[in-house]
């Protein structure tokens, strides 16, 4: 594997470590994170308010991806040095960074290694393309927002979750204001509605695996409004809301 030798090779891998988290499979967004989780030297790069983590020792080789790197078996040592050279700095300990790492890592579902890090920091002017076109309505993150919209994409524990409260109810309308999308919008909205996971990703692990009976339907105001608070307003919460309107 051949080292990166300038910035632009170090942010491309900075972004497929963000895109395997984001948007991996079940099996690259585990093996991902634990290369965070077990990580003594990481870069801390920021993005306006946010600060997110990346191991060096994956970030160091040209065009790196889980296979090439787990087939490699590299230990990551060198990677240091070219790292040094791109940044001009040295990784350091840094307390009030170790702090936000280990907050970084519990919204992720992650439990950091306790052991002594250092880190390099960079400042980015501009976030990642795929982060860009999010809202930012997850106090936690542009991170935290892309794996939560990912697994709402999941069509498959979503479509269950439908296909069950349509059998009990006999169609789809919102759990929150009783919106439904073929009474307002005729054949065009028939079966439509939005699915929202009631546990936050803080709360997963890596690998949890999502029930069809943690899927809330909500039409599109009520599933923005549940986001706006931290901790998010559970079903009861909001039903209160709307009965004040």
């Amino acid at each position: 594997m051949k080292l990166i030798s300038n910035l632009e090779q170090l942010l491309e891998n900075i972004n497929t470590v963000e895109n395997y988290l984001t948007e991996g499979t079940e099996e690259e967004q585990i093996e991902v994170s634990d290369l965070i989780r077990r990580g003594s030297c990481l870069i801390s790069y920021q993005v306006n308010e946010e600060v997110r983590f990346a191991p060096s020792r994956f970030l160091g080789y040209q065009k790196n991806s889980l296979k090439v790197y787990v087939r490699s078996q590299v230990d990551g040592r060198d990677t240091n040095v070219v790292i040094n050279r791109i940044l001009n700095a040295k990784p350091f300990p840094d307390e009030s960074l170790r702090i936000k790492y280990i907050s970084y890592c519990e919204n992720l579902g992650l439990k950091a290694d306790n052991k002594k890090h250092k880190f390099w920091k960079l400042n980015l002017k501009n976030d990642f393309q795929k982060n860009e076109e999010l809202s930012g309505e997850f106090p936690e993150g542009k991170i935290v927002e892309r794996i939560h919209k990912s697994r709402e994409r999941n069509s498959q524990v979503i479509q269950m979750a439908k296909q069950n409260f349509k059998n009990k109810h006999g169609k789809l309308f919102c759990q929150i204001c009783d919106f439904d999308f073929e009474d307002n919008y005729g054949s065009i909205g028939k079966d439509y509605i939005e699915g929202h996971h009631t546990i936050a990703v803080s709360d997963m692990t890596t690998d949890y695996k999502t029930k069809p009976d943690e899927i809330a339907m909500l039409c599109s105001n009520s599933h923005k409004m549940v986001h706006k608070k931290r901790p998010w307003l559970t079903m009861d919460e909001l039903k209160k809301l709307t009965k004040k309107v």
